[in-house]
């Protein structure tokens, strides 16, 4: 990928004028209206403190969209971070989210600043030239900044509290947008196929483990938030999966952050059902070791998920008390793969009855990896097999080939509906998780 100079950001500016919200006083034809569903009672720590209900008190703020920028209206727009309406949002079809209110296509050479070149940009923060391994400042990396909050401005897309956007039938979704759900309470993302959240302006940090590109937009991403639903979602680097990224200072041109993070002393949250495919860093739960936001909260279930040809991160927890029960974990190579639990500061990860199929090449001990933390609970754990013989035991598997041992959490889950038998899960998982496939 390469992007070059253009002055387009007026462009941008001009594309997001509004138009016209579809409003229905029902369901999208079609569907049945999972759009008043709730999240049942004991589902998880989103069903604690009064439990999840998103946007089923909605009244006239019940929206049908079928593009970006009617989405965008329907959720409050610009306004939408902090708003509290009730609000069900029906999604039809495959939204993209780099198209302008008239329909028009965007791509990463009309987020740039017109200062903004990347092979300038690439001779000048070259490590091994005379910038060495300062990080990268000046003109060309302000440029890249401004390009950045161009499209920044364009594919992000806030929620609001009391919210529900389900998508329509087998086919609805979302690509190369961020949805945020910043400083929100109550609300409910299901049915959707959430697709390469794509960064067109990552930036070279030197000194992150010898030098990465980092990127900053996630699928979804949900921070200072609480009482999070999210169930039957497809999420994916879209046609942009790891393999097909260039190298350049001999990494990774990573131009993709997380398919679910949820940081910033977001609390009770609860994912089901959903699928996680072909990404490297998957999952962050707390992005960093200061206590100060995390402590006490980053509450969150994990149950009936498939997660897929992963890297790392499924998930990498802070601080939370994570239940991460009937997940059905696939690696069918061992190229990229890292790890699967990472276990961080005063992390608490109680897992239980999940299923792996791993790659040759992948031991049961590289499960977990140890990021600061000393605690998780493993039972119930199958892997490569259904029979007796294939149960492992994770911790003591990790444990034999690391200092120091890792110990039991303090805390056991309890809101919980149905434990299905480890054996179980991969049929259960295959057949009912991912957009698509609501009951």
């Amino acid at each position: 990928m390469r992007v070059r100079k253009r002055a387009m950001a007026a462009t941008v500016a001009a594309a997001l004028v509004p138009l016209a919200i579809v409003v229905t006083a029902g369901p999208a034809s079609g569907d049945d209206d999972h759009g008043r569903t709730v999240l049942p009672p004991h589902d998880g720590w989103a069903s604690a403190q009064g439990g999840t209900t998103g946007g089923a008190a909605a009244d006239e703020h019940v929206y049908r969209v079928s593009t970006w920028q009617e989405f965008r209206d329907a959720l409050g727009g610009d306004d939408a971070r902090g708003d509290t309406t009730p609000r069900i949002v029906y999604v039809e079809g495959m939204l993209d989210a780099n198209t302008t209110a008239d329909g028009d296509r965007l791509d990463c050479d009309d987020y740039a600043d017109p200062e903004y070149d990347f092979d300038a940009y690439l001779d000048t923060y070259d490590p091994d030239g005379e910038w060495g391994n300062r990080d990268p400042e000046g003109p060309l990396e302000e440029a890249r900044d401004r390009s950045h909050d161009n499209q920044d401005a364009q594919v992000r897309q806030y929620v609001g509290s009391n919210v529900t956007i389900i998508g329509v039938g087998e086919d609805a979704g979302i690509t190369h947008g961020s949805l945020t759900v910043r400083d929100s309470d109550n609300v409910i993302i299901r049915n959707l196929h959430l697709s390469n959240a794509y960064d067109c302006f990552p930036v070279w940090d030197p000194n992150d483990s010898g030098g990465n590109w980092n990127s900053e937009f996630d699928n979804l991403w949900i921070a200072t938030s609480t009482h999070v639903w999210v169930d039957h979602n497809t999420f994916d680097d879209g046609d942009a999966p790891p393999q097909s990224l260039p190298k350049y200072y001999g990494q990774k041109y990573e131009v993709h952050d997380g398919l679910l993070d949820i940081t910033n002393g977001a609390d009770m949250v609860t994912s089901s059902y959903n699928v996680f495919r072909e990404h490297d860093k998957m999952m962050l739960f707390g992005s960093t070791d200061n206590p100060r936001l995390d402590r006490n909260k980053l509450r969150i279930t994990m149950h009936h998920n498939l997660i897929e040809d992963s890297g790392q991160r499924t998930p990498r927890v802070r601080f939370g008390q994570v239940d991460v029960y009937n997940n059905y974990y696939v690696e069918p190579d061992s190229d990229g793969f890292q790890y699967h639990w990472g276990v961080g500061v005063e992390s608490q990860i109680y897992a239980e009855n999940n299923y792996f199929s791993l790659a040759d090449g992948i031991e049961p001990a590289e499960i977990i990896h140890e990021w600061r933390g000393s605690q998780l609970t493993d039972t119930g754990t199958l892997v490569n097999g259904r029979s007796a013989a294939n149960r492992v035991d994770v911790v003591a598997e990790y444990n034999a080939a690391n200092d120091p041992d890792l110990g039991d959490v303090e805390w056991q889950p309890t809101l919980r509906t149905t434990v299905h038998p480890t054996q179980s899960v991969p049929g259960i998982v295959t057949d009912k998780a991912g957009a698509g496939k609501l009951d």
